[in-house]
């Protein structure tokens, strides 16, 4: 039994001797362990990060003249946010007390370069005069922000820059760019030529200087006559067109416009435009007159009626002898509708101070709609608003301040043309509200970032669209969804989505949105459709790769990221950093996708 306690004794030494040698351990290691943060990956919320730091200190820490003192912090890249500090426990001990409690939120901006940071935290020990630091530890690691994804007319390194607002615009039918002029050439009594000069001065001045922004379509000659007995002669009608017809064939004042030829006999038609503006006899007389000429009974019947009236006498006199005639129809086109430089023609004359001689406010609004230049539409639509002041003009002006301000690196120009494109829809609005210029309000502040004011104005807008099946409405909810994926409410942006039209940018966001909601399948779905339609951005496949890297499925997620960040400086970037690949950060096929050279599929 001796030599037994006595190698025990042995062993005891051995370790002490060795135990003094080694390091000692750190009794403060525990103090943090129970210790948390909800959510353990924080999550980007509209313009800010907000998360709680729960848990609590174990109670063999908590002595008499023992002061605990948490920092957390946030630490990114090259950069650190403190949040001040936490005093769970600051020596008041009793004896009920089983640990000290810790629940505290905080809330900070989010900046440019947060996703791959980490939420620390550090703990100090007061005790007495000395001070004991506990190893740190590391709540959350990483920072999603899958909603910067949000596609809502930003611009975006390396893509087109898009253009935002909607213009007013009014439809110019062929109709509405045609224009006529008639001429009357009168003829003796019974016959079918004329001696010279043939033409009147009219007629030919018209042909020769014609009328500036318009070109002759086409001219039609009708000859007609008269029912007086020298006049209503069969054939002289037709015969009075064709000498006509000849002339003006002849003396190549057509310059190859197209020439048709009519003529109208026994026929009350032209009788009846004149007596519309005739005060020769009075309204009873007219109306008998009338009555004559509508009867529907043959020409000859309602000409002796007509000779029985009491009326016929002034008739005769004063109308028959305009009937003894030619008539030229001039179809005019009115080539400033048609002409897309007119745009050009427009600003150059405003550029130069010169008057818009001929050019009505039809002429300016679609020389604005065609112009391709913001330069061009800025000059049109203020002078519009000058001339002409309507919702379409300062709506329009308004636009262009909008895309020039998408446009401007300059802070303080960029937030002037902001200004001033609302000043011009509210402008607008004063004239009459329209969903159109609410829409554009909302733009104004998305471009301001005042995202929630933008959903005020969005919202308006949709509201004033009683029919669900408009146009205007589909594209004014995509916007709306898409400030709600900014806004935090995922659920409704999905609703809104799947009202929007269904593009490229609005499928993207549709997916993001089932994506941030956890539903993979139609996010799925929404990334899938979303390729089909335009592959060309590579936000369709980059949402693919998320669904995929949290599905476990690494092929997948390689595959769609590859397709992605070809076609994306901007996502290659992302990616680097995106939370949603953290599981991939170290693998040689992700890291491989960054040396590669781009490869289009």
């Amino acid at each position: 039994m001796f030599k037994i306690t006595e190698k025990y004794f042995l062993l005891l030494i051995l370790i002490f001797v060795f135990g003094s040698c080694s390091p000692k351990i750190n009794i403060y290691d525990s103090l943090l362990e129970g210790v948390y943060a909800k959510p353990e990956i924080l999550e980007l919320h509209r313009d800010s990060v907000r998360f709680r730091i729960e848990g609590a200190i174990p109670l063999e820490f908590l002595k008499k003249d023992v002061r605990i003192v948490l920092y957390p912090e946030y630490l990114y890249g090259e950069g650190s946010l403190r949040f001040g500090e936490i005093v769970p426990f600051d020596g008041v001990y009793t004896q009920n007390l089983i640990s000290a409690r810790i629940d505290n939120s905080f809330v900070f901006p989010y900046l440019p370069g947060m996703e791959r940071g980490d939420l620390v935290i550090k703990g100090l020990v007061e005790k007495k005069n000395n001070v004991y630091q506990s190893p740190s530890k590391t709540l959350a690691a990483g920072l999603e922000t899958s909603p910067l994804l949000t596609r809502i007319g930003q611009v975006i390194p390396d893509q087109p820059i898009p253009e935002i607002g909607v213009y007013m615009e009014k439809e110019f039918s062929d109709q509405k760019s045609l224009d006529s002029r008639e001429f009357t050439i009168p003829f003796s009594p019974g016959s079918s030529v004329r001696s010279a000069p043939v033409l009147p001065t009219a007629v030919k001045d018209f042909f020769i200087l014609g009328e500036k922004g318009k070109k002759i379509s086409r001219v039609t000659i009708t000859g007609l006559n008269s029912p007086s007995a020298q006049d209503n002669i069969k054939g002289l009608a037709l015969k009075r067109a064709e000498f006509i017809t000849d002339q003006l064939q002849e003396s190549g004042l057509l310059k190859g416009a197209k020439i048709e030829t009519d003529f109208r006999s026994e026929d009350w038609f032209d009788l009846r435009l004149l007596l519309s503006d005739y005060q020769g006899i009075s309204p009873v007389q007219k109306e008998a007159v009338y009555n004559v000429l509508l009867n529907q009974r043959d020409f000859s019947s309602q000409l002796q009626e007509l000779q029985r009236l009491d009326s016929y006498r002034n008739i005769s006199r004063d109308l028959f002898p305009k009937l003894n005639a030619a008539k030229v129809s001039v179809l005019l086109e009115d080539t400033r509708f048609n002409n897309l430089e007119i745009s050009a023609s427009v600003f150059a004359l405003l550029n130069n101070g010169e008057p818009l001689d001929g050019l009505t406010q039809d002429h300016l609004i679609f020389a604005g709609q065609t112009a391709k230049r913001l330069e061009e539409k800025e000059a049109i639509f203020l002078k519009l608003t000058e001339l002409y002041p309507s919702e379409l003009a300062f709506n329009n002006l308004g636009v262009v301040y909008l895309n020039r301000a998408q446009r401007e690196l300059d802070v303080r120009e960029k937030n002037v043309l902001i200004t001033n494109a609302i000043n011009m829809f509210k402008q607008a609005n004063r004239i009459k509200t329209t969903s159109v210029s609410l829409h554009n309000i909302g733009r104004a502040y998305i471009l301001r970032g005042d995202y929630f004011d933008a959903y005020i104005a969005v919202s308006e807008a949709s509201a004033l669209e009683r029919d669900e099946s408009d146009s205007f409405l589909s594209y004014n909810e995509g916007v709306r969804g898409a400030l709600d994926i900014i806004n935090g409410d995922y659920k409704l942006a999905t609703i809104r989505l799947n009202r929007a039209k269904e593009n490229e940018e609005n499928l993207f966001n549709k997916g993001l949105a089932y994506f941030l909601t956890e539903d993979y399948r139609m996010a799925l779905e929404s990334f899938e459709e979303c390729v089909q339609v335009d592959r060309s951005s590579g936000y369709g496949f980059y949402g693919l790769a998320l669904v995929a890297s949290l599905s476990g499925d690494k092929i997948g997620m390689i595959e769609n990221l590859s397709k992605s960040i070809e076609r994306s400086e901007y996502l290659r970037e992302r990616a680097l950093r995106d939370i949603n690949f953290k599981a991939y950060f170290e693998e040689q096929d992700f890291i491989g996708l960054f040396r590669s050279e781009k490869k289009l599929e």
